[in-house]
């Protein structure tokens, strides 16, 4: 299982769970949405690698992938995906993108109150749908990546009983998700000081966490499409 714990470190920080982390993180009073995102993210990813390690034990392979071997495909595809998101987090056209939608999300949730003063409908339907959002986004951006189907891979080869083919799946996500996970624990266990942490951290990020975290993004969309290539040779 040591071999599933590195993987699940190495599937911590990839590059579209810490950019959506870090993004959650930046809004006002993120714990709704870090919890919808996590609830999200967790069920697919647990369900999605119960299915494929079936698969796996059968003999087939997933998105081009088996248990031995990652697809190359998938890998050149999620680099490249990784490299657009650096651009957007890191570079000047990104940055002008991101303030134009920044822009065009503030002028609809401008309040425009009805006759009687109260909010609008359009402005009450989007207060709604920011946690059903956030799970969504958790649900798609956490689909198996190539960390996840190698350490699924791995499993499957330990000759695991199916109780420890459960638990390793489940150890995965818990490392995988503890970015998620470690500010949830501390709005439960110690809310108002986490709640200034992540004022610190959100403060940060808005002048430059970003532009980082899209040069780690980009780094590791780098690795991913060399992966990917020296897999197809």
């Amino acid at each position: 299982m040591g071999d599933v714990v590195l993987l699940a470190l190495a599937a911590a920080v990839f590059p579209a769970l810490l950019a959506c982390v870090a993004v959650l993180l930046a809004r006002p009073k993120p714990r709704r949405l870090l919890l919808a995102f996590y609830l999200g993210g967790l069920i697919v990813s647990v369900t999605a690698g119960l299915v494929i390690l079936g698969y796996y034990g059968n003999g087939h392979s997933v998105i081009g992938s088996t248990s031995s071997r990652p697809s190359p495909g998938t890998s050149i595809v999620e680099g490249a995906a990784a490299l657009l998101l650096a651009w957007l987090l890191a570079a000047s056209g990104g940055e002008r993108i991101r303030a134009g939608a920044r822009s065009r999300v503030a002028a609809h949730r401008r309040p425009r109150p009805d006759a009687g003063g109260t909010p609008s409908k359009l402005q009450k339907q989007l207060d709604r749908a920011s946690p059903p959002m956030a799970f969504a986004l958790g649900a798609v951006i956490n689909l198996p990546g190539p960390y996840y189907l190698l350490a699924l891979g791995h499993i499957a080869e330990g000759r695991y009983s199916h109780v420890q083919e459960v638990a390793g799946v489940a150890v995965f996500n818990l490392i995988m998700f503890a970015l998620v996970e470690l500010p949830l624990i501390g709005y439960l266990v110690r809310p108002e000081r986490t709640a200034e942490r992540v004022t610190v951290v959100s403060a940060w990020l808005n002048a430059n966490g970003l532009r980082l975290i899209g040069w780690l993004v980009g780094a590791a969309g780098i690795v991913l499409i060399v992966q990917g290539l020296a897999a197809a040779l």
